[in-house]
């Protein structure tokens, strides 16, 4: 004695003998084992952005939307990020070796991340301002203290590290500065 019917993507239910109507809630539970948390392996296909540490000891590389950096011979791989709500990519060193920089959506926007290399402290985040793009190849002068990096919409920016601040460097018409069409020196 009562009619279902779907309104906006949601059931509802109407009594036909009383004309109320209320929503219907359902649930699913299923297994899903691919979205539970689990150890995989990483192939070299799914590896990206890979950037060898000025003094040679460890790599970084970002692979499934995570910041890694692994040593050259002993030592303990470092998953950096650790998120699984976010995509975090293009990570690079700074020329002293002390931090890397990458962008990350955590926040909703892409953000610049500055984390120590160790990981252990909570990285320094960067606003890159309030109209949303995609971020590319951050680049890092050779004191460390700022970071060059494109967008999609072929404008070249540099961020000083200490305040934040950032600048409008240039844009191109065509092309844009490429992933490595343009250095921090």
């Amino acid at each position: 004695n009562a009619i279902v019917y779907e309104q906006f993507g949601s059931l509802h239910l109407l009594d036909t003998a009383t004309g109320t109507e209320h929503g219907v809630s359902i649930s699913l539970d299923g297994d899903l084992p691919a979205l539970q948390p689990h150890l995989a392996k990483i192939s070299p296909d799914e590896i990206q952005n890979v950037g060898i540490s000025p003094t040679g000891v460890r790599a970084v590389f970002e692979a499934h939307g995570e910041i890694f950096t692994v040593p050259a011979e002993k030592g303990d791989v470092r998953n950096l990020t650790n998120t699984s709500n976010a995509a975090e990519r293009e990570p690079a060193w700074s020329s002293d070796g002390k931090r890397l920089a990458y962008f990350s959506d955590a926040t909703g926007e892409y953000k610049l991340y500055l984390r120590d290399q160790d990981g252990l402290a909570a990285p320094k985040v960067i606003d890159l301002g309030v109209d949303p793009t995609y971020y590319y190849s951050p680049k890092w002068s050779p004191d460390s203290k700022n970071i060059v990096f494109s967008d999609k919409r072929l404008n070249l920016w540099m961020v000083s590290v200490e305040n934040g601040k950032l600048t409008h460097v240039d844009a191109d018409l065509r092309e844009g500065f490429g992933p490595s069409g343009f250095s921090a020196s």
